[in-house]
């Protein structure tokens, strides 16, 4: 899997290079998402699919208007009507730029979220999906989406720092794709790094990570 953290913001593409300087899976590129064509690229939309502003608008005016259609459908008749902040859903997108939109919402609706999980929660949903996830054929997701193209989650209408963003993101990288889960001393490690999404405190991160 090649993950490819894209921003125009210079503060969080440097963030980025920062906390994932030691993860080769993922390159960071200052520029527009659009200029760097992935197998998916992620909405960090609203639970209820409105995709008419910021980074969503964006998606919908390069790959096309009726995505936000097919998703708040998809919404309605599978999570009946709202897809939590914590998860993610992948849609065909008809277009060659990105075949495929993941949406994992960072917030229930616009409103800033300084303080809190969401964008881990967020992006350890789309990591989720890419491991673990199903089409809705029942092919596994991995063998459809092998690159992925991530905007700063949150950090727009949100209002994240962009430190505060990229460690909130490594921390869901590391939980994720190094199961953390799987072991109980893990697990208890994963549960102590709860504290930092509230201080934003570096000490308070369990995990050697910057």
């Amino acid at each position: 899997m090649h993950v490819k953290l894209i921003d125009t913001n210079p503060e969080v593409t440097d963030a980025w290079a920062l906390v994932f300087a030691d993860v080769p899976q993922v390159t960071v590129i200052h520029g527009s998402i659009f200029d760097h064509p992935a197998d998916a690229i992620v909405s960090p939309a609203n639970s209820f699919g409105y995709m008419n502003g910021g980074i969503d608008f964006a998606i919908s005016k390069h790959l096309g208007w009726h995505l936000e259609k097919n998703l708040q459908h998809l919404i309605r008749t599978k999570y009946y009507g709202e897809l939590l902040v914590g998860q993610a859903e992948i849609i065909e997108t008809g277009s060659p730029l990105f075949p495929f939109l993941i949406a994992a919402p960072t917030m229930r609706t616009p409103m800033t979220i300084t303080r809190g999980p969401n964008v881990y929660q967020s992006m350890k949903a789309v990591l989720q999906l890419l491991q673990y996830g199903h089409m809705s054929t029942g092919e596994p997701v991995r063998q459809q989406v092998s690159s992925i193209a991530i905007p700063g989650l949150g950090t727009g209408v949100g209002q994240v720092r962009p430190l505060v963003c990229a460690r909130q993101m490594r921390l869901a990288w590391e939980d994720v794709l190094h199961e953390r889960f799987a072991t109980e001393a893990g697990w208890e490690q994963m549960c102590a790094n709860y504290a930092y999404f509230y201080t934003h405190n570096r000490p308070d991160i369990k995990y050697d990570i910057y």
